[in-house]
C-alpha cells in the first residue's frame, strides 16, 4: 500500500511537471516570434503551423471542458453539443458581417444566445435519459445546423447558405498571436469554471443526479433546473469557442461550424483525459488532438502508413485512432488523469471490473 502511494504520489509528481513545462511553453513561444524578440535574435519556438495547431487544442479544450459539465459532472451524454459551437460562431459572424459591429462588441452575445438556446429545448429535452436524450440532443445539433444552411429571407440564404459566409479579416498586427491568447483564455476560463462547479453546491447537486436523480430529488435538489444550468452552462461556453473561431477563420458554414465529427471528438477527449474532472477533458484534448494531427500528416514529425497511399491515409489513420480509442476506454475506463494518478491499475481483477462498467 506503501508502494502504490509513493507511486501515485510520483505519477503526480511527473504530471505536474510536465503540465508546467507545457503551460510555460505554450505561453511563451509565441513571443518569440514578435519582432522585437527577433531583432534580439531570440530564437524562433513557433511558426505559422505551431499557431495553428495550439490554436485549434485550445478551441477543442474549450469544448472537450464545457461538455465535461453536462455529460462527466451532471451524467447526461449531449450528443449534440456542436449546435452551440455553430450557433456561436453565428451570432458573431452574423453580427459582424452584416450589422457591422466590430468583433470584440459582438463577441460576448455568442455564449449568451448559446446559452439562452440551450436552456430553452434544455427544458423538453432534458426530461429524456440515457440513450433517448443522446439521440435526442444528436438530433438537435443536425437540425440546428440544417436550418442555418436553408433559412431564406426575401428569397435570400439568411446566414449565407450553402455558400456560407464571409467575414472581414480582423485587421491588428500579429493576428496569429491574438486568436491564439484569446481562445487559450476561453480554455483557462473553462477551466476555472469546471474547478468552480465541482466545489459548488451546484456542482454536488450535478454530481447526485449523475449518481441517482431520484435519490437527489427527494433530498431536495431541483433536478430540472440543475439539469438546464449545467446545459446552459455548457453551451455558453462553447458558443464562446465558436464565435472566437468565426473570426479567427474568417469563413464560416455548415460544414466548419456544425461538423459531426466535432461532437464525437469531444467525449472521447473526456473520455480519454477522465470525465467529472477538471483537467482531464484539457488532457484528453490535448492527447486526441496531437494523435490525430500526428496520423493525419499535418505535424512536422510524422511517418508513413506502409502499403498506404496519400489519399488512403486519412481513412486509415481513422481506423487506427479508432482501435486506440477502444483499447483506452477499455483498460481506462475513467480516464488518463485517474489512471496515472495512481487511483487505478491494470491486473486481471481491473480488466474484468473495466468491461463490466464499459458493457450494458
Amino acid at each position: 500500500m506503501i508502494v502504490r502511494g509513493d507511486a501515485s504520489r510520483r505519477w503526480r509528481r511527473i504530471f505536474l511537471s510536465l503540465g508546467s513545462v507545457l503551460v510555460a511553453y505554450a505561453l511563451l513561444a509565441p513571443l518569440t516570434s514578435l519582432d522585437v524578440a527577433q531583432s534580439a535574435n531570440v530564437p524562433l519556438l513557433a511558426n505559422r503551423l505551431w499557431f495553428r495547431l495550439a490554436t485549434i487544442i485550445a478551441m477543442f479544450i474549450v469544448l472537450a471542458t464545457a461538455w465535461n459539465i453536462i455529460g462527466g459532472i451532471a451524467g447526461y451524454a449531449a450528443f449534440g453539443n456542436v449546435a452551440f459551437f455553430g450557433i456561436g460562431a453565428y451570432t458573431t459572424g452574423m453580427l459582424i458581417a452584416k450589422a457591422k459591429w466590430p468583433f470584440l462588441l459582438s463577441l460576448p452575445l455568442a455564449p449568451l444566445v448559446a446559452a439562452a438556446f440551450a436552456a430553452l429545448v434544455g427544458l423538453p429535452l432534458l426530461r429524456l435519459r440515457g440513450h433517448y436524450f443522446a439521440v435526442a440532443s444528436l438530433g438537435v445539433g443536425v437540425a440546428v445546423g440544417e436550418l442555418v444552411q436553408n433559412i431564406d429571407y426575401g428569397g435570400q440564404p439568411l446566414f449565407g447558405g450553402a455558400s456560407g459566409l464571409f467575414l472581414p479579416v480582423y485587421a491588428i498586427e500579429n493576428r496569429g498571436i491574438y486568436f491564439f491568447y484569446l481562445m487559450l483564455m476561453a480554455a483557462a476560463i473553462s477551466i476555472a469554471i469546471t474547478w468552480w462547479v465541482l466545489r459548488s453546491r451546484f456542482g454536488y447537486g450535478l454530481i447526485a443526479i449523475r449518481e441517482n436523480e431520484e435519490a437527489a430529488a427527494v433530498l431536495g435538489v431541483n433536478t430540472t433546473a440543475y439539469k438546464v444550468a449545467a446545459f446552459a452552462l455548457a453551451a455558453a461556453l462553447t458558443g464562446l469557442a465558436g464565435g472566437i473561431f468565426s473570426q479567427w477563420n474568417v469563413f464560416i458554414n455548415q460544414e466548419n461550424t456544425f461538423p459531426i465529427e466535432y461532437n464525437v471528438q469531444m467525449i472521447l477527449m473526456a473520455l480519454l483525459g477522465g470525465t467529472g474532472t477538471v483537467f482531464g477533458p484539457a488532457a484528453g484534448a490535448l492527447l486526441l488532438q496531437l494523435l490525430i494531427q500526428f496520423l493525419g500528416g499535418s505535424l512536422p514529425i510524422s511517418f508513413d502508413i506502409p502499403f498506404v497511399s496519400g489519399e488512403a491515409r486519412p481513412i486509415v489513420a481513422q481506423v487506427i485512432l479508432g482501435l486506440l480509442l477502444v483499447v483506452v476506454v477499455i483498460f481506462v475506463p475513467r480516464g488518463a488523469i485517474d489512471f496515472f494518478g495512481g487511483r487505478t491499475r491494470l491486473s486481471l481483477a481491473y480488466l474484468r471490473r473495466s468491461l463490466r462498467e464499459t458493457s450494458l
